[in-house]
């Protein structure tokens, strides 16, 4: 190991001599530079190197190379062949570490993102190393080729690297929407100039494309794919370029995904953005080289915009766009294309300074439709309902939708009177609030209104000086319930009750809950939290040994923390001749699963005494 360390600092000697004579730093600095990396080669020329080794070895050479920059621009001096050095040494460190740990993929990125700065030239030969060890992953194949593609633009490079990838991974969405957008940037920057030879350049770039596109259709089933695929011909400079790719892309969607909301959603807000379908369906191979002709004979940058898509208002493509979800509704009757609908329309509405009618209209026919339909959402009543609320007769025109709404939608009705509920609250009318919380427990059982019971709560709380009794009589009630969601009710119950009684008639009613089933932990932590509340020197502490006592008797088998609370509690407020005994009646009666995690509970406790 000495005679090879004594090589390495031989051979770094120029180095050293260079950041000497430049004065950039001091003899005590040097030398601690030159015992860092001692430090860092003794452990790459060990037996049981590691890949934290060349990390932490490179991160050093990387603060070092940087430090050196700092210095050139504080004493204003170039040390060239110094930064080279150091360059040269964290590229070596890099093979080294890649060809000792070849599995390790983060490190052939961080290699491959310093040589773009400091070694592009490289960059290509690392990637194919890498390939070696994982060309089984699709996302360093595209990598590769947009690198290439940004670095050469050689497209004939660039395809045969894409065209590898596919040969390895022939159903990858993610290399086929990089090749594509290559190709059709290709096919864009092309357009740029105007002579034959640059036009049949074009035609074969979209030839490409369209083969690409052609070959992925019995590879790749997910139609999200395909929609990002036309999503990526409306970039403004390839719309017109690739129209005759976007009428086979639609024409199969349609073919293919009929049936997928996500399809007739694209192609309505297709309407919108102003690319009308039947412009689409008109177009021709003639048409479009008879305007590639005349872009040449103009000079023109692109072809122009209206030659293909007519110019069309924001109120015509507004309509246009309504009438694709309306088609759509009536081929898929079904509650997800129904929320495209009205989500596309109420996108609409938030902004209506122009055509703000029209996008209304559309809102409330939408709404209309949805209704009737009987396949709107929970999510857009509520929507609806707000609306109505702001106009003059909207309150009696929410109640009968709501009621109609009751009547269609069964399996929903507890959310339906969860918003009537939060309608009445809202218009402050409580008993009209009142009426349809009954009625909903009535008509459904008290178990399904849970969230209506959590809501009347809430309510009556928020007018307790007027309704202090009826939330008194709903707390009474929700206490009452055996239901296990129901518990948790008891222990507002009991707050409520000290709130606005006293301490005896909340020791009372906690003694009597203690009773009721299911049993309630939060039950026992709220009586706690009282207690130690209104507790005093004088006050004896049989009621707070009371309540950990209940919360260990009927959650002691399956749950620690109580345990542990009863210990900290004797402990610090009770008898400590107790903690011995409670902590062997702990590991007897805790599930046995659970007793070795109790243990190290209890000893950390003991740790922060």
């Amino acid at each position: 190991m000495a005679e090879v360390l004594k090589e390495i600092q031989e051979r770094d000697l120029p180095e050293y001599e260079s950041i000497q004579a430049s004065g950039i730093c001091s003899s005590d600095e040097l030398r601690k530079l030159m015992v860092e990396r001692e430090r860092y080669e003794k452990k790459l020329i060990q037996s049981k190197k590691s890949i934290i080794n060349y990390i932490e070895y490179i991160q050093f050479e990387k603060n070092t190379h940087k430090w050196v920059t700092e210095k050139e621009n504080q004493l204003h001096c170039s040390l060239p062949d110094v930064k080279r050095s150091i360059i040269q040494r964290i590229i070596k460190l890099y093979r080294n570490g890649t060809q000792q740990f070849p599995q390790e993929e983060r490190l052939w990125k961080s290699f491959i993102q310093f040589s773009k700065k400091s070694n592009p030239g490289q960059v290509s030969g690392i990637y194919e190393k890498m390939l070696g060890y994982h060309g089984d992953k699709d996302t360093v194949w595209c990598d590769y080729g947009l690198w290439a593609y940004e670095f050469t633009h050689q497209l004939k490079q660039v395809t045969e690297i894409f065209f590898r990838a596919l040969k390895r991974h022939p159903a990858s969405e993610v290399i086929n929407l990089a090749f594509f957008d290559i190709l059709i940037k290709e096919t864009a920057r092309i357009t740029d100039v105007s002579n034959a030879i640059d036009l049949m350049e074009r035609q074969l770039g979209l030839e490409r494309a369209v083969v690409l596109y052609r070959n992925t259709k019995t590879k790749i089933k997910n139609v999200a794919y395909y929609l990002k695929l036309l999503e990526r011909c409306e970039e403004p400079s390839y719309i017109n370029c690739t129209v005759l790719l976007q009428k086979e892309i639609v024409e199969d969607l349609m073919k293919n995904f009929f049936a997928e909301p996500m399809v007739w959603d694209f192609l309505a807000q297709r309407e919108l953005r102003g690319y009308n379908m039947i412009d689409l369906q008109e177009v021709t191979v003639q048409q479009v080289a008879e305007l590639q002709e005349r872009q040449m004979e103009t000079d023109e940058v692109n072809i122009p915009h209206e030659s293909i898509w007519k110019s069309r208002s924001l109120k015509l493509r507004i309509e246009l766009c309504f009438k694709v979800y309306e088609k759509a509704v009536v081929a898929l009757p079904t509650e997800a294309m129904w929320s495209y609908f009205i989500n596309a329309m109420l996108d609409l509405n938030h902004d209506i300074k122009s055509e703000g009618d029209v996008k209304r209209h559309c809102l409330a026919k939408a709404f209309n439709m949805g209704h009737k339909s009987q396949l709107m959402s929970i999510v857009h009543y509520q929507a609806l309902v707000e609306m109505l609320l702001k106009s003059p007769n909207g309150l009696q025109q929410v109640e009968i939708i709501l009621q109609e709404a009751l009547e269609c939608k069964k399996s929903e009705a507890n959310k339906i009177y969860e918003l009537w509920m939060q309608v009445y609250s809202k218009t402050g009318n409580q008993s009209k609030f009142y009426e349809i919380f009954c009625r909903a427990n009535n008509e459904l059982g008290v178990t399904k209104c849970i969230d209506l019971w959590h809501l009347a709560i809430k309510f009556y709380e928020a007018y307790s000086e007027e309704h202090g009794k009826k939330l008194m009589v709903i707390l009474q009630e929700a206490a009452k319930q055996i239901h296990p969601e129901f518990a948790t009710f008891r222990a507002y119950y009991l707050e409520y009750t000290m709130r606005n009684e006293s301490l005896a008639k909340a020791r009372e009613l906690y003694d009597e809950m203690c009773q009721m089933p299911p049993p309630c932990l939060d039950l026992h932590k709220k009586m706690i939290e009282i207690e130690l509340q209104a507790k005093t020197k004088s006050t004896p502490t049989s009621r707070l040994r009371l309540c950990y006592e209940n919360a260990v008797h009927y959650f002691g088998k399956t749950n620690t923390d109580v345990w542990i609370d009863l210990l900290k509690f004797e402990r610090d407020m009770g008898d400590l001749k107790l903690v011995s005994v409670i902590y062997d009646r702990a590991k007897s009666t805790l599930d046995p699963e659970l007793v070795d995690s109790f243990i190290a509970e209890y000893s950390l406790l003991k740790v922060l005494e």
